[in-house]
């Protein structure tokens, strides 16, 4: 007789309350007393707790997920309304059955992607059409927030559709190949791809095994396992044009010559280029980590990259194809100049600038991303101040002990750092808790990323493992004083760091799955859920591999690797993350945090350690990255295309620094408006003559200024200054390049294109000083207090600001008068009525991008801030006697959104940013 566990039960109650149009709370409770009480009374269930099951299933089927933002060209037309009647929806219908009723999906969730892939479809090439079609598109969703789900969907009401070739390019690695295989056969084929491998039910497996959904057929021609990618024999017995066919394969130029040359054996030859062409063979090509290998790194004046190349030969060989990129960091692809649409394409095809359609898919709520774990900076348009970001991260300063920056292969590892043995006590307490929770059957992983070099890593992988076996060994047997020591040290950390996180973060969410737990609930686990502990190296040396999915009962492993675990990889019930490995480029730092994604009723227990400097970078990030979706949604609102969002982004000031130089065109012009932005020095560079030679500037250009018309809290202020006498100001000034709004050479060319138009001609100059400084000097014959800034980087030649601001919002107001303050605080209350606000209680004073809505457009506002080097050192020394000095610009909105323009290549990016190589020293 069958015996029904927890899971089991949530299953069948989601399944019920799915009839229903409207559920409330009230028959949730209904539902889950009438099942328990009739399974208790047949003895078919274990002991579940109703009350965890009710939390648990009304915070499922509350989730909202916010619709897409989206541009399309204005030429096509929806072709799906007119055919949707015609088409069998079969593998999109036991798709959409397998994601409720196997993966319990709400509801509400479902919807959305029915939505999302129904409008995504309608925007690829009809494939029951007649004619020629090349359409190019990009979906972006945030890093681990579903976008694998997204592409399945769409794979599904593609080949229902009537597409024929359905290729996936999954990423760069064997691991990433085979783990979108494994999910694509489970979510779409419906059994297991690679030849012998049996299951449970043998070789069916996820949407397989569901029944009443006749034969759907799909023939793949690659497999589950590592090498099972496409070869050249594999190919020669399947003609393209019957069953749907499925390629999974790695962005590899040797595979990908090998489809070209499969796919065009079949093609018709043009008499007059001797090219080959397939027609009337629909192709679907999907690229999974659109940013990495596939964007073009070449001048199109020369040969592209031989990936690049390939992706476009094997798109220009079908009469009808379409191509969609899905990424998490756009950045590069954005950058893609668009291709002249009346030029000829090159021989090799139009470039991969999806210039039919680009998708924002917005996550859910539930969704924790980068501004979720970081927080933002304190100022962003729209945005408030406040830091919501969740108490999660920890120290790994000591890793740089073990680890250092520019360590190499034969780096010796004698002991893990303490923040790492630590990192491994949280993960045996988290994984211990989730059980206490009824998290039974469930993985749980832990990431430690420390180094790129195997034989670095091999040494961790030993470490851990003998930590691991200690612990077991420990928890087992229970005697001897290192067993008491160790207790007492879990206990310890439970009271001090577990409890008061968890009631910080329920606090914070409102999460009523986040269950309150005694200590002794957690102990009682402690052992039944470490003993199921596992170390895996992933990396090419190690040959681990994660089979979450050869794990029903759920697989607990501390995974241990470099680049593998860096792009795309998914790491299932993912907790505690050790990282301390830097990156330059925004999307490569973006891509390996893998913590972010949905972690249901143990978001509390998750735990984050790095350093701080990596926690500024990543503030960093989560201030571009939402500038780039707000640039999206006002041009969404527009009604724009995809080339005018690519021209577009290339205006901001901050749209250099966030991808590799390579991946932006060689000798390209760009171009830059600062309209309605605030222009900030937030890097500076620990160089005790650079900074005294900007210091001895400011002085001697202040002095210039004569007399201050007014002070306020002990700052001087200047009225009525020219804008030529700004415009000297700051090129005599050296700007750390990382400063990404504070290029002084594109700031005086502004503001002098803005003056030839009577905008910004008449200046306010303010020179702060703190009232309760440490420290005062003397700067232009007054006595200034020195302000003082955290430091938010160890590094011994970059002082960065915490929170990557320098001003206050107060501070842009100095100027203006009572009328224009008020309604710049109107503007920011009703900015907060209408949700366009983060804040959690109605502001009451006015924000940054509603002080430089009321500001005149002839009014500028330059902000001199004198920092105290008391603090700022550099191998331990202090760097400079002098201050340091840092500016911000306050610019009204222009009534022209004028632009300047200038030159960027890679020597360009090199000569300000260093080489991109320069990462494979860490």
């Amino acid at each position: 007789m069958a015996h029904y566990g927890y899971d089991d039960v949530k299953a069948t109650i989601m399944r019920n309350l799915r009839k229903a149009e409207t559920v409330t709370a009230e028959m949730v409770s209904n539902e889950i007393r009438m099942l328990l009480d009739a399974f208790r009374a047949a003895n078919l269930v274990d002991d579940i707790d109703a009350d965890a099951l009710y939390r648990d299933i009304t915070s499922q089927i509350s989730v909202w997920q916010p619709d897409p933002s989206v541009l399309r060209d204005k030429k096509h037309i929806n072709w799906l309304p007119e055919w949707r009647a015609q088409i069998k929806w079969g593998f999109w219908e036991r798709y959409l059955e397998y994601l409720e009723e196997q993966k319990n999906w709400s509801q509400n969730i479902t919807n959305k992607l029915h939505a999302i892939t129904d409008s995504i479809l309608g925007d690829l090439g009809n494939p029951n059409g007649s004619g020629s079609w090349d359409r190019r598109g990009m979906v972006v969703g945030d890093v681990q927030s579903g976008k694998t789900a997204n592409y399945t969907g769409l794979i599904c009401k593609a080949a229902d559709a009537g597409y024929k070739l359905i290729i996936v390019l999954a990423g760069m690695t064997n691991d990433l190949r085979s783990q979108t295989q494994s999910r694509l056969d489970s979510e779409f084929l419906g059994f297991e791809s690679e030849v012998g491998k049996l299951h449970q039910n043998g070789s069916r497996i996820g949407v397989g095994k569901l029944e009443d959904h006749g034969q759907l057929i799909a023939q793949p021609l690659t497999y589950s396992s590592k090498d099972g990618d496409f070869r050249a024999k594999t190919g020669t017995n399947f003609k393209l044009g019957g069953n749907p066919l499925l390629l999974v394969v790695k962005k590899n130029t040797s595979v990908l010559k090998r489809i070209l040359a499969w796919v065009e054996s079949q093609g018709t030859t043009n008499p007059e280029t001797g090219e080959k062409t397939l027609y009337d063979i629909p192709l679907l090509l999907l690229d999974d980590e659109a940013d990495n290998a596939s964007v073009n790194t070449k001048s199109e004046d020369s040969d592209p990259t031989a990936i690049n190349k390939a992706i476009r030969k094997i798109l220009r060989t079908f009469a009808q194809s379409s191509y969609v990129g899905y990424t998490a960091t756009p950045f590069a692809n954005i950058f893609i100049m668009p291709d002249d649409e009346k030029a000829d394409p090159s021989s090799h095809g139009r470039d991969l600038f999806p210039r039919n359609f680009i998708y924002y898919i917005n996550p859910p709520v539930n969704y924790v991303g980068a501004a979720r774990v970081f927080g933002f900076p304190e100022e962003i348009d729209g945005i408030d101040a406040e830091d919501h970001s969740l108490p999660l991260i920890r120290s790994a300063e000591d890793a740089q002990n073990a680890f250092p920056l520019k360590h190499n292969k034969h780096q010796n590892v004698d002991a893990l750092p303490d923040s790492l043995i630590e990192a491994i006590h949280a993960f045996i307490i988290v994984c211990a808790a989730r059980r206490a929770r009824g998290h039974h059957r469930v993985d749980n992983s832990m990431l430690i990323h420390v180094t790129r070099f195997n034989n670095v890593q091999a040494q961790v992988i030993d470490l851990v493992e003998t930590e691991i076996v200690n612990i077991q060994r420990m928890l087992e047997y229970r005697t001897g004083s290192q067993a008491k020591a160790l207790l007492s040290s879990l206990q310890k950390f439970w009271y001090d760091d577990f409890q008061p996180t968890s009631d910080a973060v329920v606090s914070e969410t409102n999460d009523s799955t986040l269950t309150g737990l005694e200590w002794d609930e957690v102990e009682a686990e402690l052992l039944d859920s470490t003993l199921k502990i596992q170390v895996r190296g992933i990396n090419g040396d190690a040959g681990g591999v994660l089979d979450y999915a050869d794990n029903p009962n759920g697989l607990h492993v501390i995974a241990v690797g470099g680049d593998k675990l860096s792009r795309g990889l998914t790491l299932e019930g993912l907790s505690v993350s050790y990282y301390i490995r830097p990156a330059k480029n925004y999307d490569t730092l973006l891509q390996m945090g893998r913590w972010f994604g949905y972690r249901p009723g143990y978001l509390d227990l998750c735990r984050l350690y790095t350093t701080e400097e990596l926690v500024g970078w990543y503030q960093h990030i989560s201030l571009a990255t939402e500038e780039l979706k707000r640039e999206f949604r006002l041009m969404e609102l527009s009604n724009l295309t995809p080339e005018e969002y690519g021209l577009k982004v290339r205006t901001h000031p901050a749209g250099l620094s966030i991808t590799a130089a390579n991946k932006i065109r060689h000798g390209r012009s760009m171009q830059v408006t600062f309209s309605g932005q605030v222009s900030q020095t937030t890097v500076f560079h620990k160089n005790g003559d650079l900074q005294k030679g900007n210091f001895d500037h400011t002085a001697r250009w202040l002095i210039q200024r004569g007399q201050e018309v007014a002070t306020k809290n002990e700052n001087i202020i200047w009225a009525g200054v020219s804008a030529a006498d700004v415009i000297r100001f700051l090129n005599g000034f050296e700007a750390h390049p990382l400063c990404r709004k504070a290029d002084t050479e594109l700031l005086a060319k502004y503001i002098e294109k803005l003056n030839g138009y009577g905008e910004l001609r008449s200046w306010t100059v303010m020179l702060l000083s703190s009232r309760t400084a440490r420290n005062r000097a003397k700067i232009a014959g007054r006595d200034i207090g020195l302000i003082q800034r955290t430091d938010s980087t160890r590094e011994h030649d970059i002082y960065m600001l915490k929170n990557a601001n320098i001003l206050s919002p107060a501070d842009q107001y100095v100027d203006l008068d009572d009328d224009q303050i008020d309604e710049a605080r109107r503007l920011t209350v009703q900015a907060w009525e209408e949700g366009k606000s983060r804040a959690k209680k109605r502001p009451d004073e006015p924000s940054g991008p509603f002080i430089r809505a009321v500001r005149p457009r002839e009014n500028g506002l330059l902000l001199i801030y004198p920092l105290d080097p008391a603090e700022i050192l550099s191998d331990g020394k202090p760097v400079s006697d002098s201050p340091f000095i840092g500016f911000a610009i306050s610019f009204p909105r222009g009534s022209r959104d004028d632009l300047v323009e200038y030159k960027v290549n890679t020597t360009y990016w090199q000569d300000r940013y260093g080489s991109d190589e320069d990462d494979d020293e860490f």
